[in-house]
């Protein structure tokens, strides 16, 4: 067997060496003899430095393509992609061109966008790219960085250094050490509090959560409101942006006013008028000028107006107050109705008018005496009764403190009357006398009112207790009582018939 030679072997040695190299590169560089099959998409970048055609073009880390051209075109690179067929990308896709490695090789790597993008088709663009980082730009960054952080260095150093600087350490240091020694005592101190703090806030937290579970729909109901209210003020800006559209070209009246000349020396022209008004007024002249500059015409209107306004104070303490109120005999199994209009013109004066509606009516008593042919006089005793009469009262009142005085008509006979207010004039107690007949004892009757409500009062009494012809009944009834305030209010609320 033939030995191989010093020279064979080393030549055999280098060509086995230069296989594996050669191998090595086509697995490491991806070194392909031809392109393989797929699609083409296009994208501009501003900057493509370090890129070289061939390479790789990557989604989420993974090979799909190649680049497969670079080329300048207005003033950016145009970097071709060759993706695989099988490999769809939306039209929201990004491009950015990335680093690999410490050699810093570049290559392109696709960032999807939303899975429901429309997909990007053969000879495609994509719109949106991320140049590749600048080395130079991020030297000079971080150049201008060591700067600054120098400066600060120094600050610290001119800050710091000395004995001062020293002093003032050992000062911060000690205060920051009772700092944090008082915040401990504090926070011990404080623990319960603090826990009590945390269970609240945790229990607000339930409670804000069920109260939104509770209301969701509601809350869906306000957001709903909330976008509904939105869209109605976009649409009135656009309507308010249309009108003010329409003025600008000078369509519509105002759009008319605005833009039209005469319209605008008119109106010049009424300002100028008005100007000489202003200023015979300020003169003195004409009958406005006189009214304005003369002290006596001033002084008899301000007289005028005192007047009136005196007037109209007074009629402002003139209160109205309309009442009803009903009384149920309990002898005579009736109601008896009282209809009242008081007029009060001061706080211890009023005038009470009354339409009543008596059930008992009116008794007549009438006595004939006859003598027929020299005999015997027969005397004829008739008595009449008019039921439901309706009768009237007329009367003034002074009131003194609790004590109120009333005198005039009763039931259409004259008479006298006293009243007594208790608890804020809440309950009133009323003895009257009227009817005074000499042959019949007077008609006595005492009432009591109770309010308690503001528009409603009960009554409850005895009517004409020491009646002869035993008409003493007991009663009782309610009213409702309005002033003119209350009456006004109901009327401005009451519906207008069409």
């Amino acid at each position: 067997m033939t030995k191989l030679s010093i020279e064979a072997k080393v030549g055999f040695l280098v060509v086995i060496g230069i296989i594996i190299l050669a191998y090595m590169c086509m697995k490491v560089g991806k070194f392909e003899y031809k392109l393989r099959p797929g699609y083409e998409i296009y994208s501009y970048f501003d900057s493509a430095e370090g890129l070289v055609k061939g390479a790789p073009v990557q989604i989420a880390g993974i090979e799909v393509g190649q680049v497969k051209e670079i080329a300048l075109e207005a003033g950016k690179a145009k970097v071709t992609l060759l993706l695989k067929p099988d490999v769809k990308g939306g039209k929201d896709v990004q491009a950015a061109i990335r680093t690999k490695g410490v050699l810093g090789d570049k290559y392109v790597e696709l960032i999807p966008g939303v899975p429901r993008a429309p997909t990007i088709q053969p000879g495609g663009r994509i719109q949106r790219t991320v140049s590749a980082a600048n080395i130079d730009v991020l030297l000079t960054r971080l150049g201008a960085i060591a700067e600054d952080i120098k400066q600060i260095t120094g600050s610290l150093s001119s800050v710091v250094g000395g004995k001062e600087g020293e002093a003032s350490l050992k000062t911060i240091t000690t205060n920051l050490r009772e700092l944090a020694k008082t915040l401990n005592e504090t926070a011990q101190r404080n623990s319960e509090n603090i826990d009590q703090i945390l269970h609240s806030f945790n229990v607000f937290s339930n409670d804000l959560e069920d109260l939104s579970r509770t209301n969701k729909e509601p809350i869906r109901q306000i957001v709903a409101s909330m976008r509904e209210t939105s869209s109605q003020l976009q649409e009135t800006i656009l309507a308010l942006k249309e009108i003010t559209e329409k003025i600008n070209r000078g369509e519509g009246t105002i759009g008319k006013l605005v833009h039209d000349k005469e319209t605008i020396e008119t109106i010049n022209k009424t300002l100028v008028a008005l100007n000489d008004i202003a200023g015979k007024i300020n003169k003195g002249e004409g009958t406005i000028g006189k009214l304005v500059q003369e002290e006596e015409t001033i002084e008899n209107i301000n007289t005028t107006l005192t007047g009136i306004n005196d007037y109209l104070q007074k009629e402002e303490k003139y209160r109205t107050y309309l009442d009803y109120r009903g009384e149920y005999l309990l002898d005579g199994d009736s109601l008896k109705s009282y209809l009242s209009l008081r007029i009060q013109p001061k706080e211890d004066k009023y005038y009470l008018l009354q339409v009543i509606d008596d059930p008992a009516g009116k008794r007549t008593v009438t006595d004939t005496t006859t003598t027929i042919n020299g005999g015997i006089p027969v005397t004829e005793h008739k008595e009449e009764i008019e039921k439901d009469e309706i009768k009237f009262s007329a009367q003034i009142a002074k009131r003194y403190y609790n004590l109120g005085l009333r005198g005039g008509l009763f039931e259409s006979t004259g008479g006298v009357a006293a009243d007594y207010y208790l608890f804020d004039d809440r309950l009133v107690l009323s003895l009257e006398a009227f009817d005074f007949d000499p042959d019949k004892n007077p008609h006595l009757k005492f009432k009591a009112d109770y309010t308690p409500f503001q528009y409603v009062y009960l009554t409850g009494g005895v009517d004409d207790f020491i009646s002869d012809d035993d008409n003493a009944s007991l009663f009782v009834g309610a009213g409702l009582h309005f002033s003119d305030e209350d009456i006004k209010t109901l009327l401005s609320g009451a519906p207008i018939p069409k």
